[in-house]
């Protein structure tokens, strides 16, 4: 009898040392990885720390203070991300703002404070007034950085709700904007039609783009309706609608820039934050 408990009492022995060997030997793979987390962190690979910290909790689920460590390290390399990019960002926004500036002068500024709530920049060839009894396109941007093309047809009643551009046997075609549609507005006065459609953003399918493109070719524009209609870009037309586009593209970048800045500095904030409250819990 005494010899069986001696033998459980070495085979005991033997487990809880190899059980605290293992536990060592564990200790110092977590802390071998931590430095190499750090090391990258060091050598600005972000990408590849975040993947080293996430394998710490898939590898080491027990080990608490290894995964609030490597936690820490997580916030270390947000941190040091989006401080990056907001210096890459307020170093690219004022070049874009100086370039919208510049292009903006060819543009008239239009907001009616009654019944607008955002602005427009509409090129000066192509202000509503001087071009009320003609059929053309019309490109707007507003302050918001959408982009607007209006085709504005007066003559007979055709009802179009969509329109297509071609040039050298390459053609683009918009979304149909059905007449029941409040972007799809018509009168008649005195036997005289009058049509506007509105294809805000990605409904008009990149066919400002491709009046922006091709503005040194010859454009035809045909709308589609119950009845339809071909006409001529006039060459002001063109240069208008591809500055227009040039801005949008423009606006749009400063639009996403000023985003990632407001995101950027959130996180940052939200970080230095949780490190403060961390700290005042320990002291």
């Amino acid at each position: 009898m005494k010899t069986k408990y001696q033998i459980t009492y070495i085979l005991l022995t033997l487990i809880l040392f190899s059980t605290c060997n293992s536990e060592e030997k564990q200790q110092k793979q977590a802390d071998l990885r931590l430095k190499y987390i750090e090391q990258l962190i060091n050598d600005n690979a972000f990408n590849a720390a975040k993947i080293e910290i996430d394998s710490i909790h898939l590898l080491f689920p027990r080990m608490v203070d290894i995964r609030r460590a490597a936690e820490a390290l997580k916030d270390t390399v947000i941190q040091q991300e989006n401080a990056r990019t907001l210096a890459y960002c307020d170093s690219i926004l004022p070049v874009k703002l100086q370039e919208a500036d510049a292009i903006q002068k060819n543009f008239r500024w239009e907001k009616n404070a009654k019944y607008q709530q955002v602005g427009s920049y509409i090129y000066k060839t192509q202000q509503t007034e001087n071009n009320f009894n003609r059929t053309y396109l019309k490109a707007i941007v507003d302050e918001n950085a959408n982009l607007f093309l209006v085709s504005n047809y007066c003559g007979g009643h055709i009802e179009h709700s969509s329109l297509e551009v071609s040039a050298n046997d390459i053609f683009a075609k918009t979304d149909t904007i059905d007449t029941s549609n409040a972007s799809n507005h018509s009168f008649t006065d005195e036997g005289t039609r009058w049509e506007n459609v509105t294809f805000k953003n990605e409904t008009d399918k990149g066919v400002t783009a491709f009046i922006a493109q091709f503005a040194s070719e010859k454009i035809k524009v045909t709308l589609h309706g119950k009845k339809s209609y071909t006409y001529y870009l006039e060459n002001a037309d063109k240069k208008a609608i591809a500055e227009t586009y040039h801005l949008w593209v423009v606006k749009k970048d400063v639009a996403q820039l000023q985003k990632e800045i407001k995101k950027a500095a959130l996180k940052i904030e939200r970080i230095v934050m949780r490190k403060k409250i961390k700290a005042k819990i320990k002291n």
